[in-house]
């Protein structure tokens, strides 16, 4: 043998022995060849790798070793605690089978179908870098329509008469953040997170580069130390735009910048009560009998959103438009669809803002 040691074995038969002959020499042609003992301890290290290699062991590493959004990270905290865990947690990432995954699915409350599609999304992801590391062979296949599930509850879109109801109903200082949401379609958390230098209260134009997430946890890389409130950027780079406010609420912004936007160019738009970000439970303590007065318990803060961007459609926005005004489209998306300008955005705003006028005008 290549290591000038004499290596020498009994087997049943000639055929065997042919066979194991054969395999060294095909070892030693590739320049892969040791000796048996540590090609056998080799092995042994793999085995009891491969046994350690739990799912809960890599999927602890695997939510380290990402770059994600403390809010993603505590997600899958929350699935991988109540869905995937108590079913795959101490098993070896090779036992994780096709078979397995249907016995997991078919053991899941039917009722938490969103859950349970997210929850499958993730142990899919979690056995795809298994595969990329080496870890196993290869992840299971997929399993046709697991990742999703169906629309409960189709959003209902706000009426020009429930949006007016519910920002008479709100303090001063919350106005625009409802026609904000109702008619240019900003989340909840870029929203609160608007400063006096993303507005130019001229044109209506706010640029759209931050969004505050929803927990706080003054520990997290990037929080605000005020407050503890994560600020990141939007999940997509077409998350980062610019919109317009439609004219007729130039009036109300320009009031809003002077009467209740926090001082400075960094003040923000929509200040807490101690100039810091305001709290998710002040904004819907506020909300709330709002939209109760407007006979929409049901209206959230994004079914709002959901309302201005069924306006845009309405104004004859393309696909496109609508996926620009709304920065919820794939980076792959926003590479097709890059004819949606701002000038575009601002006649859409015009649109909107004429429509408003023309009811207003009519309103009893």
């Amino acid at each position: 043998m290549p290591d000038g040691t004499r290596y020498s074995r009994s087997f049943g038969t000639k055929m065997d022995a042919e066979a194991w002959l054969a395999t060294e020499r095909s070892l030693i042609d590739r320049e892969a060849w040791s000796p048996p003992a540590a090609r056998q301890m080799a092995a042994a290290r793999r085995e009891r790798r491969a046994a350690s290699n739990t799912v809960a062991a890599f999927a602890q590493r695997y939510l380290v070793e990402r770059d994600l959004r403390p809010t993603t990270v505590r997600s899958y905290q929350t699935l991988l605690g109540s869905r995937i865990l108590p079913f795959f947690g101490e098993m070896p990432l090779r036992d994780v089978t096709l078979s397995e995954i249907k016995r997991w699915r078919a053991s899941l409350d039917p009722e938490t179908e969103s859950s349970n599609a997210a929850a499958y999304r993730l142990l899919r992801s979690i056995l795809q870098a298994a595969e990329e590391e080496e870890l196993i062979v290869r992840a299971p296949p997929k399993i046709r329509g697991a990742g999703t599930s169906r629309v409960k509850h189709v959003a209902v879109p706000a009426t020009f008469d429930e949006i007016a109801i519910i920002v008479d109903e709100m303090p001063d200082h919350l106005k625009l953040l409802i026609v904000l949401a109702a008619f240019v379609g900003l989340r909840e958390g870029e929203l609160l997170e608007l400063r006096r230098s993303d507005v130019d209260g001229v044109t209506g134009r706010i640029s759209v580069t931050r969004k505050v997430d929803k927990e706080a946890d003054r520990s997290v890389r990037g929080a605000c130390p005020e407050c503890g409130r994560h600020i990141s950027t939007p999940k997509t780079r077409s998350g980062i735009r610019v919109v317009h406010v439609p004219p007729p609420f130039l009036p109300m912004l320009q009031h809003h910048l002077l009467e209740h936007t926090a001082e400075g160019s960094n003040g923000l738009l929509f200040p807490g009560d101690r100039t810091d970000h305001m709290s998710v439970r002040y904004l819907m303590d506020r909300y709330r009998p709002a939209r109760e007065a407007a006979g929409r318990p049901d209206l959230t803060i994004h079914h709002l959103r959901h309302t201005a961007l069924t306006l845009a459609g309405q104004h004859g926005a393309t696909a496109a438009e609508l996926q620009a005004r709304a920065g919820h489209a794939s980076q792959a998306a926003m590479a097709i669809y890059q004819h949606a300008t701002l000038d575009r955005d601002k006649s859409l705003a015009e649109k909107i803002g004429a429509t408003y006028d023309a009811w207003r005008a009519n309103r009893p």
